[in-house]
């Protein structure tokens, strides 16, 4: 008989998968759940060495799983950056003075996680060389889709009058010239990163440790990395390797239109066969399709009110669709960039073709976003295996962007955007995310959103779209289960016997108390494969077996 390491009891365990079940104390041991049920039972499997933890009334949840962040990424781009003060025009005028003086020895100054819409329109080099003249400068958009440079950045980027946009990118140009703006999107903002040390693999190690010290602060045992090269797989490999990758990282390995797809299917393989292993996951291919309504770069079914303009795909339709079978056939998931209803449909219609082209099999392709989706498009879901990443945080937009998106989208679009609930009704799974550092990492936060649409520090505000609201439990299953099952971490689908000891100690039950109140309940404990990575389970009280 296996006697069970740790004994929690006296609390309400919410194993995620039965929700009528009404459980009191849990069994772990060896890094796994061996039991959960009632006090009586749970505690009589005690042998001598058990330690027993009276949970005083406190509740265990499954961990949280974000099924879309840029995780060791945003610990690059925005560091120790106080953006707090970047929510005026001259605050972030500042905050790039600030860093000039702190990045002295760099050859380029860089910002990130900058909500570039404070200046209005994003902000051009000679804005920017008011702040900093003299060095090259690239500030960087918080949702990593546009960025900006000043005169001397362009300069050391090679960037002029005469300099083509990129495949999937654009330079925005002076008003009645061909000179560069500084203003970059997508593609030709990318190939920028190579040029900016702040960005460099020289610092991955740090900042994976910083990661991961804040996913379990928020209670996260596992992500997707929404965009991965093979220098980051390297970081997260040598974590694995060194035992201090304590978490589940499932990598979307970035594909891009601009080379062979055989090629890069065929480099992936490679990838996985060299660095997958044990809480490295290398299974996925991630695809951008469009970008973001605010640059006018998300891809649209019908133009943008006014114009002819449909926004930018990145993929014409059938080089989507082969590089997609390609892989497909080589076993590989499928993740989307796709936000408007444009790409949603490319996505689907992608996954139909490799449904098509290699027969069935277990398909998790996922579709991050989706902002705009066409009613015709969500019962196709479901059939193709597709899975909505979605990130409830954002059905809570501030007045000035809910106007902002009338304006660019019509009133009538934008009224239904992130319409998770219709999802839902129409059998898609909904699966959580974050898109740190586009918006907070915080699950706690994140599902009070999705449940009120109001922003956490005003629950007096209007709800945005409110019949797209959706109840705590989908909420919950959709950071925990559902995340877990389209990431394929399937040890981690919930409290079951033979599952990963993966859970968190909360305070207070989540489901008894105002749902206002749901992000400012303390997490007492993280415990990731039995082991506790954040605060101490001996903040309840443990007595002797």
């Amino acid at each position: 008989m296996q006697y069970p390491e740790k004994i929690y009891y006296n609390g309400s365990i919410h194993t995620g998968n039965d929700l009528n079940a009404m459980h009191t104390a849990l069994a772990i041991g060896g890094g796994k759940i061996i039991a959960s049920g009632d006090d009586q039972t749970i505690r009589a499997m005690a042998g001598s060495q058990t330690q027993q933890i009276d949970l005083a009334g406190k509740q265990i949840i499954p961990a949280f799983v974000d099924g879309h962040a840029h995780p060791l990424e945003g610990q690059q781009m925005v560091g120790d950056i106080d953006l707090a003060r970047a929510d005026s025009a001259e605050g972030v005028l500042t905050l790039i003075r600030e860093a000039a003086m702190a990045q002295a020895e760099e050859p380029w100054v860089f910002v990130g996680g900058i909500d570039l819409s404070v200046f209005g329109n994003y902000p051009t080099r000679q804005q920017l060389d008011v702040a900093l003249p003299d060095r090259p400068l690239l500030l960087l958009g918080h949702d990593v889709h546009s960025g900006c440079l000043n005169t001397l950045g362009l300069a050391a980027a090679g960037i002029g009058a005469d300099t083509q946009d990129p495949k999937g990118g654009i330079h925005e140009r002076e008003p009645g010239s061909q000179e560069p703006s500084g203003v970059v999107h997508e593609a030709a903002l990318y190939r920028l990163f190579g040029l900016i040390p702040q960005l460099g693999p020289a610092r991955y190690p740090q900042s994976l440790a910083k990661a991961i010290a804040m996913a379990h602060r928020l209670g996260i045992t596992g992500w997707f990395d929404a965009r991965v090269d093979e220098g980051l797989l390297q970081a997260y490999a040598a974590a694995r390797d060194a035992g201090t990758l304590k978490l589940h990282v499932s990598t979307g390995l970035l594909a891009t239109p601009r080379h062979d797809p055989a090629a890069q299917i065929a480099r992936f393989q490679d990838w996985k066969r060299r660095y997958e292993g044990d809480t490295l996951h290398v299974h996925t291919v991630k695809i951008f399709i469009d970008g973001v309504t605010e640059s006018r770069t998300a891809a649209l079914l019908e133009p943008y009110p006014g114009t002819a303009d449909h926004g930018l795909a990145l993929w014409e339709q059938a080089a989507l669709n082969e590089i997609v079978a390609m892989a497909d056939a080589a076993g590989f998931d499928l993740h989307f960039h796709t936000l408007a209803d444009r790409a949603v449909r490319m996505a689907l219609d992608a996954l139909e073709w490799a449904a098509k082209c290699n027969g069935p099999r277990d398909r998790r392709a996922q579709l991050a976003h989706l902002q705009l989706v066409h009613p015709d498009d969500m019962p196709r879901f479901s059939p193709l295996g597709a899975i909505a990443s979605v990130q409830a945080l954002w059905t809570a937009a501030a007045p000035e962007l809910q106007s902002f998106y009338s304006e660019i989208l019509g009133s009538e679009r934008a009224a239904h955007s992130y319409p998770l609930r219709s999802l839902r009704n129409a059998g898609v799974m909904l699966a959580g995310g974050s898109d740190w550092p586009v918006s907070t990492m915080d699950p706690l936060a994140i599902m009070q959103t999705g449940v009120t649409h109001q922003p956490t520090d005003d629950p007096t505000a209007e709800p945005w779209n409110p019949d797209e609201r959706l109840d705590l439990q989908v909420m919950l299953q959709a950071h925990t289960l559902n995340a877990s099952h389209a990431l394929r971490f399937d040890d981690c689908r919930g409290l079951l016997p033979g599952h990963e000891a993966n859970f968190l100690i909360l305070q207070r039950s989540l489901f008894a108390q105002a749902i206002q109140q749901l992000h400012q309940t303390r997490l007492l404990c993280t415990v990731f494969r039995g082991e506790t990575v954040y605060g101490a389970d001996t903040d309840c009280n443990a007595v002797a077996a």
